[in-house]
């Protein structure tokens, strides 16, 4: 899949070095085996960067073919296979609508071609490249299987956090100035094709840029306002996490509670299901994994009680508690906890107890194919049709628990701000909420917020992707702001929200 360290020259001097004390402290029997170990290392490091060269040779290739012959080259089988029949198909589709979407990626350094990996990892290949269309850096990781031929198990793209050299330090900004910057970028993104949605960013006094770019709906030409409501994908699950704390601000219930003390455990397939808390089920370390559901028509999906026939084919992969695995389904049975507790359905309970709140009044899991007034259509370019397609015909039908729902940037707005300022929940609460759990074995993730720290001091929030969706909201809780980005396309919301960092470095 792709997304968005020592170079090779650093890796040659390293295992020079170690060349060099091999043959110091070694036996003249053992200096030829340190040779041969040598030369097998070298040939290694040769094959990884050859693979790192034809990934790079692929996105950057103008052939229409140069995808479909890497995927039949490179990629493992057992990659393919996990995407289901069609996984071919769908690979390469994925991998198309990143190399448009990125643009030219240039080479400018080999990050990691190390040919020594941890038993328990991935044996992961990296080097650092800048994309036109976007204008910033990245690094693109390979993870190689472990046995012979070896083949292409994912491909990932992650901004780079650092600069690649040493350079002077960026010019302050004044907030009049990061503004200007970022309306700037966003407008040449915009230029490109590569973002259509809407950008806000505000600090404690209010707003200081929005902005609304490309069309909600591309069939009639409707453009994007500041008022259109964006699908969310993920982002609802803050909503469900902040629910389940209100709950237990109201002792009616324990985070510590076991999650079949209000779901009947003989819903569930056979396993640990009774171990489960409602605490990891907030931080995705329940153990549960993704589910194989059968076909199911999107009216028969509405509402959570709907899915109560389908958890018998909900596996759980790990002991609960162990380790972090993200899960759509976790959420989706923390909202039915909501229910079984509050007797309101999960969307009345959102509705009264954080859209109103918070004076969100366009927000909601609305139905699709009922009449909602401004809302986007998400789009992705598909191969098949050599054009832009909606994604109507492949999401859910509304949204839920998990994911799904609609909201608007000034709605994202004031639902920071009211949980900033502790109109939903406690201060405790609140910092529950957005403190990583490192003793739940979720180093980076809260009860229904991302954490993490770097430059910009605590940023929690949440993002949300799905085809032809890409939204996000970051809360810079140390430096007082808040970005809301939301996209009716793939992928767009990444670029605008990793240049704003950067600029937020700059005051």
């Amino acid at each position: 899949m792709i997304t968005a360290g020592s170079t090779l020259k650093q890796l040659s001097a390293v295992l020079s070095v170690t060349l060099l004390l091999m043959l110091f402290i070694s036996s003249p029997n053992s200096n030829a085996q340190s040779i041969n170990d040598q030369n097998s290392n070298d040939n290694t490091t040769s094959l990884y960067q050859q693979k790192i060269d034809a990934a790079i040779q692929m996105l950057q290739s103008d052939d229409p073919q140069a995808v479909s012959r890497y995927i039949d080259a490179e990629l493992h089988p057992d990659t393919l296979q996990s995407f289901g029949g069609e996984g071919r198909e769908r690979y390469i589709a994925y991998v198309s609508d990143i190399k448009l979407f990125y643009g030219a990626l240039s080479l400018l350094t080999y990050e990691k071609l190390s040919y020594e990996q941890p038993s328990a990892e991935p044996l992961q290949l990296s080097a650092r490249v800048k994309s036109t269309n976007t204008e910033l850096e990245y690094l693109l990781r390979l993870n190689l299987s472990a046995e012979a031929p070896v083949k292409v198990t994912d491909i990932d793209i992650v901004v780079a956090r650092t600069p690649a050299v040493d350079n002077k330090p960026a010019d302050k900004l004044n907030k009049q100035q990061l503004a200007q910057q970022l309306s700037a970028y966003v407008d040449r993104l915009a230029q490109r094709g590569v973002f259509s949605g809407v950008v806000l960013l505000a600090d404690q006094n209010g707003v200081l840029y929005q902005s609304a770019k490309g069309m909600a709906d591309l069939r009639y030409q409707v453009p994007n306002n500041t008022d259109t409501k964006f699908n969310l994908a993920s982002m609802n699950k803050m909503f469900t996490a902040i629910s389940i704390l209100q709950l237990t601000e109201a002792k009616k219930l324990s985070l510590t509670d076991p999650l079949v003390r209000y779901i009947d455990p003989a819903l569930f397939a056979k396993g640990d299901f009774d171990q489960i808390t409602l605490q990891q089920l907030l931080s995705h370390t329940s153990g549960l994994g993704w589910p194989t559901y059968p076909d199911t028509h999107p009216n028969n999906v509405r509402n959570l009680n709907d899915y109560r026939p389908l958890l018998k084919h909900l596996p759980l992969n790990a002991k609960p508690g162990s380790r972090f695995g993200y899960s759509n389904e976790g959420m989706l049975l923390l909202g039915m906890v909501i229910e079984k507790v509050s007797g309101l359905s999960y969307d009345d309970y959102v509705q009264q107890h954080i859209y109103a709140k918070a004076g969100m009044t366009q927000s909601g899991n609305f139905d699709i194919d009922g009449v909602t007034a401004n809302m986007a259509m998400g789009y992705f370019y598909s191969q098949q049709l050599k054009s832009m397609q909606s994604n109507w015909f492949i999401h859910g039908i509304k949204g839920n628990a998990a994911g799904g729902g609609y909201s608007t940037i000034h709605d994202l707005h004031k639902f920071s701000t009211a949980l900033t300022s502790y109109q939903l929940l406690s201060p405790e609460l609140t910092q529950q909420a957005y403190s990583a759990k490192p003793e739940l074995n979720s180093p980076n993730y809260g009860y229904g917020f991302s954490v993490r720290s770097a430059q910009n001091g605590r940023v929690v929030g949440h993002a949300g992707d799905f085809i032809g969706v890409s939204s996000a909201l970051r809360i810079y809780l140390d430096k007082g702001f808040t970005l809301v980005v939301l996209a009716n396309q793939s992928f767009a919301s990444e670029p605008v929200i990793n240049k704003a960092d950067l600029l937020l470095q700059q005051l």
